[in-house]
Parts: C-alpha cells; structure tokens; sequence
C-alpha cells in the first residue's frame, strides 16, 4: 500500500502554524487574548476571533500533532502483526525522542548565553517564558517522566508523546479488539476530553487525542477507499478549521467563555477531520505533497524543537520597536536553523535509534514477544 506522504505534509504545517503563533506572541497586542485577555479592537480581534485565527493556531496545531502520532505509530504495528517486536520497539522509540530533545536543550542554553533574556519586554508571553535556567528545570526537560521545567516550552508535547509511546501496546489493543466499534471508542475519547479539561486533568485530556490516532489507522483502508463528493470535500475543507479554533470562536462572548475549556474536544474532532482530509481530499492531498510542504514535513520535527528559542532571542535581540524585523529573521534563522539540526543531530539520532532497535530485536528474535491480536495488511507509514 503507498506511503500516506500526505501526512508528512501535514506535519510540515502544523510545525509552520506553530512558528507563526510563537511569533505573534511577542507581539502584545496578540499575547493579551492568548493569556485569557480580551483582544483589542480591530486586527488583533481580526486575527484572534474569527477563522483567521487558524493560521497561528498553535493548539490546534499540537493537536494534529498527537492525532497524528496515533496514526503513524499504529500503522507499523498493524502491518508486521504478531511479528512486531516490543521490545525492540522502546528503545528505539525512546532513542528517537530523546536524543533531539536533549540536542534541543543545548541549543537553548546557547541562545540564552547568547542573547540573554534581560530586557523588559511589553509581551506578557514573553515575560512568562523568562525561566531561570536551574538543574531542576534543566532535569524537568531533559526528562519529560513528571512534567517539563519549562524551558524550552514545546517540549510541554513531548512529554504526552512519550506518554503515548511507553503505552503504545494499551492503544493498539483497544484499537483492534474493538475494531468493529471503534467509532465507539473515538466518541468516548472525545467525550472523555471535553469532561477532563473542565476538571483540568491533563493526562486524560491529551492522551484520548492519540487514541483517536489509533484509530483512524484501524480505518485506514476504509478511509483510502473513500471518495467523497466535492461537496463533502468542501465541507470537509471548510469544517476541520472552523472546527480546530472553535473555542476562540466563542471567546468574545462572556456567557460562553466557562465552555472553551470543555471545547477543546472540538479542536479535536478539527484535527481529526484535518487528517482525514490530508488523505481523501485531492486538492488538499496534493498541496500537502508538493515538494515544499514535503520538505516542510521533513524537518517539522526539528523545526518544532529549536524555532521557540530563536522567536524569543530575536525578539529580545531587536526590542519592542521592531519585533517585525525580529519576527521575519526569526523565520529566516528557525528555518536554516531546523535543516542544519535535522542534518546533525536528527538524522543521526534517527540512523542510532534504528541500530539499537534492529540489535535488541536480534537479540530477543527467538524469545516469544507479548503482542495483541493485530490486524495485517496495513502499510506501515515512518514515525
């Protein structure tokens, strides 16, 4: 079965979303309704309030994010079934993780001794994202077992990445013993997100978003089959962004501001429906497979990793007064900066991870392996 390229293009612009929503909260004016202010008149309630707002939607984004881990780390299992080997899975998986996170980190402390952060600025975000560098905080990072240390903040993902990875086994099970009534497992997940982020459970608010992954992969030949009209496709196309940002929709409104929190389960039937569409919607699939998207997809992962603290030090580095210069060269930097981290430290991370993964595998290939009952003949799409 051909490989979903269309995914990886849709990575690519989710970390692309993620750097422009980093950039517009240096600016005030735009980092003001992102803390639970009340966006000023004119552009920025423009850009806050309305489906504009998906192009900086930097939650919506992470969101797609882990629906698209659920996808893409299911598949593998699916298609080698019983032969899938768990134990050589962790560590590679882990390996793949953490070796970019940790390269992250070093480049942080460099852009800190750099560019130090001492400058007031107006942008109450960029005032929050001042952490002092601690070895508790640096420990809180580097690990991602019980929280972050919040210094390099995209890294608050990761940590439910993980999460995912190590229960990875738990996931596919349900995925495939229910497999007949899975659409009964994706309402529960999103009735479960909506319940968990009024009461501010985070673990059971993100954790349902990889389990709709999971199966969305179980209905991946269904879902390829599928072709709909170009009216479902419109609707498609029109619905996962309304969808994604619906609790800013309704931010203005003070009676309704109590249901943003629950309806973070929106966003993620928006990202659902963004994945879906990735596959089945041919103007969209082929925009997300042209080269530049591709390449987008390439490095996203990179791209998420180290764009944050480039933002923050141009923003410091150029002032209050010209964060739009600092903003463009943060593209330009991020951007060069990601190709270079994908080419020295992902790249590598990624060719060490499979070495460890294919010894344990053949060091453990004649002991019995603990498997789920897997379903075959899915193709296996790179994690």
């Amino acid at each position: 079965m051909k490989r979903l390229t269309s995914l990886d293009g849709l990575r690519g612009l989710a970390a692309l979303i993620v750097l422009v929503h980093h950039i517009m909260l240096t600016f005030p004016l735009f980092a003001e309704p992102y803390l639970e202010g009340r966006a000023a008149n004119g552009l920025p309630e423009l850009l806050s309030y309305t489906p504009l707002h998906t192009l900086w939607d930097g939650q919506g984004a992470v969101v797609i994010f882990f629906v698209l881990s659920g996808v893409v780390l299911t598949l593998p299992v699916l298609k080698q079934g019983r032969d899938f080997s768990w134990v050589g899975y962790y560590p590679q998986r882990l390996l793949r993780l953490y070796l970019p996170v940790w390269g992250a980190i070093i480049l942080y402390l460099g852009w800190v001794l750099i560019i130090p952060r001492t400058t007031a600025m107006e942008s109450a975000w960029l005032g929050i994202t001042d952490k002092a560098v601690s070895p508790e905080a640096l420990w809180g990072d580097a690990t991602l077992l019980f929280g972050t240390g919040d210094l390099v903040s995209p890294l608050w993902s990761l940590q439910w990445e993980i999460a995912f990875s190590f229960l990875l086994p738990v996931f596919v099970f349900l995925g495939v013993r229910f497999a007949r009534y899975n659409w009964i497992l994706a309402v529960a997940a999103v009735i479960g997100i909506a319940v968990s982020s009024s009461l501010g459970n985070r673990a059971l608010v993100y954790l349902p978003m990889f389990l709709i992954g999971v199966v969305i992969a179980t209905w991946l030949p269904t879902i390829r089959k599928w072709q709909p009209s170009r009216g479902t496709q419109a609707l498609l196309l029109l619905s996962a962004p309304i969808l994604l940002i619906f609790p800013w929709l309704i931010r203005p409104f003070e009676t309704l501001r109590p249901l943003v929190k629950p309806f973070d389960a929106v966003t993620t039937i928006g990202a659902t429906i963004a994945v879906i569409a990735a596959i089945v919607v041919p103007i969209f699939r082929r925009f997300l497979e042209s080269r530049v998207m591709q390449w987008f997809g390439l490095i996203s992962f990179s791209l998420y990793l180290v764009h944050e603290p480039v933002v923050i030090s141009m923003a410091h580095l150029f002032g209050d007064q010209n964060l739009r210069i600092a903003g463009l060269v943060s593209v330009v930097i991020s951007i060069s900066l990601s190709w270079v981290f994908f080419k020295v430290v992902e790249i590598p991370s990624h060719k060490l991870s499979r070495r460890v993964g294919d010894f344990v595998r053949s060091r453990t290939k004649k002991r019995p392996q603990p498997h789920a009952p897997i379903a075959p003949d899915i193709q296996a799409h790179q994690a």
